[in-house]
């Protein structure tokens, strides 16, 4: 009777101490792999590529479907509001994002900081074309816990349908809803307000990506 008992114990052990030991992965997995951060900054880096250069057609959509995706009519540009920070930021309450939106042509240096406005692309103030953000899921081995949850995409995947996400920008704040998501390679959608996407893994193509539209 006691080595049933001891096999179900350690088994119960073991199981504790992979869920403990799991969330310092990443940081074991990047401490014997120096380069990989450096990597999935380059996997990052190259989502949008088909977009810029025209080589990936953007998938053609029915009248309604536009309607949708692009928000309905033209809204109202937000009013001015001094109390908000003057730095662009991101914010997503329900899965802990706040960070500064960087922007710039260097991405091996800018996801080192956290989040990315991919160039190229449009702004809150000119929806011609979508918002693109992007940053690591796990990030570096120098961020700190709290810099990391506020500002890395670990949990994108927990971002849902119908969540909102704000951008404070020249201090006007813009809301969007989330309406979309995949898993791909690519993006697929150009027709969003906003996109935020992230590596799934730390050595696979794939990308978690979010389509949102504006709302206010």
């Amino acid at each position: 009777m006691k080595r049933p008992f001891f096999i179900l114990g350690s088994t119960l052990w073991l199981l504790a101490l992979a869920f403990a030991f799991l969330p310092s992965w990443p940081h074991i997995y990047y401490r014997l792999s120096p380069q990989t951060s450096q990597s999935l900054a380059q996997t990052i880096s190259t989502t949008t590529q088909p977009a810029q250069d025209g080589s990936e057609p953007v998938p053609e959509q029915s009248e309604e479907q536009l309607f949708v995706t692009f928000g309905g009519p033209q809204l109202a540009t937000p009013s001015l509001d001094p109390s908000l920070p003057k730095e662009n930021g991101l914010i997503i309450k329900t899965i802990g994002v706040r960070g500064k939106i960087h922007q710039g042509e260097n991405w091996q240096e800018i996801l080192k900081n956290g989040i990315w406005q991919v160039p190229g692309f449009g702004t809150p103030e000119d929806n011609s074309q979508p918002i693109i953000l992007a940053a690591h899921r796990w990030g570096y081995l120098n961020w700190t816990n709290q810099f990391r949850y506020l500002n890395s995409f670990y949990n994108l995947p927990k971002l849902n349908i119908e969540d909102k996400i704000t951008i404070n920008w020249n201090q006007r704040q813009y809301i969007y809803k989330v309406y979309q998501e995949e898993i791909s390679e690519q993006i697929t959608n150009y027709s969003a307000d906003l996109i935020l996407y992230t590596c799934q893994l730390w050595n696979s193509p794939l990308r978690i990506i979010k389509y949102a539209n504006l709302t206010n």
